[in-house]
């Protein structure tokens, strides 16, 4: 196991607090979104591993072998409970869900979980919160050293949070886990599907995901994860129980960009962010020949919570039904650009990676409107818990809710450069959290 590292951070441009507020101020409704000019030449590339390549998966754990639960927070973790919507594994409650708090039991595995990444976190309603992660391994024996000890790798399952306690939702059984969400059409082999954004409304939790399809060769060496996005769908849950209640392409269910990559909503409007989440660079051509499709964020728009209806899209000069003619409303970087904006207390924010598995920064973006101008407030090098030249960092996210110190909550996903060190030393391969100040004036 590698040394942890501090969770120091170096800021190398930050806009004062009074500044940002006279940008924001003076901000039009009309306003063009920021379009950057991007870089001439490329960042030096870190080796993107994340979870590219998984390794054949092993036989499934035995049913009949003890169970032993880690604790998580003050409560020990309980048996899990078999039901009509799949395995329901309790693993206790946290003392508070600060960042600190978070961090430190991230760091360890959470019940059944051994390694997982890429959170997003929904309402509920009250105070419960849906956490959909990406490609988990589960070992519900309890000996698993390596992620390979556990089960085949699961693309999506589920964190329940009822205030500070949380369980985990899978479908199939103990001997043989599944997608929490399976889809329509997937075949293991050769595609699945991930989470993107969402909201609660009406009662009902809508999820955009992404139906994602396994490349036949490996990229080249820097150029990414052998997958790619082919389809866009939109699932319809229960927000009680978890049953799916329909799951259909989305009205737009294309890729270039995928909108519903990122949900959030103000007023009359819910907006739907658009980007390719290409994360396969081989497939334009190879790390080089950027600045690449993911570098470009776009946005639409739809009625409050109808996100069925057909969506406007964001132009020039305002909204368009057509969306060839829609612009980026941010394009920056090299490699990507994939903003995780929200609407947090009457503001505008997104955090983003730059370059994602390629890149070292993160940023902090603010906008008086969805559609920008976003300014960077500021940017600072994320430390992995251990040796850097080990590990990398991508896809971080803001928690809806603020720290008890009043800042923003920031969970980014980690992983070993190379896959076989996580497979050995599942501790790689998990998530942080840190705080960042509140970027406005309160």
């Amino acid at each position: 196991m590698g040394k942890p590292m501090s969770s120091e951070r170096h800021v190398t441009s930050v806009r004062s607090r009074a500044a940002i507020a006279a940008v924001l101020a003076v901000t039009a409704c009309t306003a063009d979104g920021t379009r950057a000019t991007p870089r001439n030449n490329p960042p030096t590339p870190a080796v993107a591993s994340a979870s590219a390549s998984p390794p054949p998966p092993p036989p499934p754990p035995a049913a009949a072998a003890p169970l032993r639960l880690a604790e998580f927070g003050s409560i020990k973790a309980m048996r899990p409970k078999v039901g009509p919507n799949g395995v329901r594994t309790r693993v206790g409650c946290l003392p508070d869900l600060s960042a600190a708090t978070l961090d430190k039991e991230f760091k360890q595995r959470i019940g059944p979980m051994i390694g997982w990444d890429n959170p997003h976190v929904y309402p509920l309603g009250g105070d419960r919160w849906l956490w959909l992660v990406h490609d988990t391994y589960l070992d519900y024996v309890g000996g698993a050293t390596r992620l390979s000890d556990g089960s085949p790798q699961l693309q999506n399952i589920a964190l329940i949070q009822n205030g500070r306690c949380f369980s985990i939702l899978h479908r199939g059984d103990l001997t043989l886990p599944t997608n929490f969400e399976p889809g329509v059409g997937a075949v293991a082999e050769s595609s699945f599907f991930w989470p993107l954004g969402g909201e609660l409304h009406r009662g009902k939790l809508r999820i955009f995901w992404s139906n994602t399809a396994w490349d036949p060769a490996l990229p080249g060496p820097g150029d990414g994860l052998q997958r790619h996005p082919l389809s866009t769908w939109i699932g319809v849950y229960d927000p009680l129980t978890l049953e799916r209640l329909s799951f259909r392409p989305a009205p737009n269910d294309g890729v270039f960009p995928q909108y519903g990559f990122a949900v959030a909503s103000q007023g009359r409007c819910t907006y739907l962010f658009g980007n390719s989440n290409l994360l396969n660079l081989a497939r334009e051509g190879g790390f080089y020949e950027g600045p690449h499709s993911a570098t470009r964020t776009y946005l639409a728009r739809v009625p409050y919570g109808r996100l069925r209806a057909d969506p406007q899209y964001r132009t020039e000069h305002g909204w368009s039904s057509d969306p060839a003619n829609a612009v980026p409303i941010s394009q920056r970087f090299w490699a990507a650009n994939t903003m995780q904006p929200r609407y947090i207390d009457g503001q505008w924010i997104a955090v983003t990676k730059v370059d994602e598995f390629w890149g070292v920064d993160v940023v902090i973006d603010v906008a008086e409107h969805p559609w920008g101008p976003w300014v960077t407030v500021e940017r600072f090098r994320h430390r992995q818990r251990y040796r850097a030249e080990l590990t990398n960092s991508y896809q971080p996210i803001l928690l809806p809710w603020r720290d008890p110190s009043g800042g923003l909550i920031v969970v980014i996903s980690e992983n070993a450069q190379a896959w076989s060190d996580a497979i050995e030393r599942p501790p790689l391969y998990r998530p942080a959290a840190f705080t960042v100040d509140w970027p406005l004036p309160e």
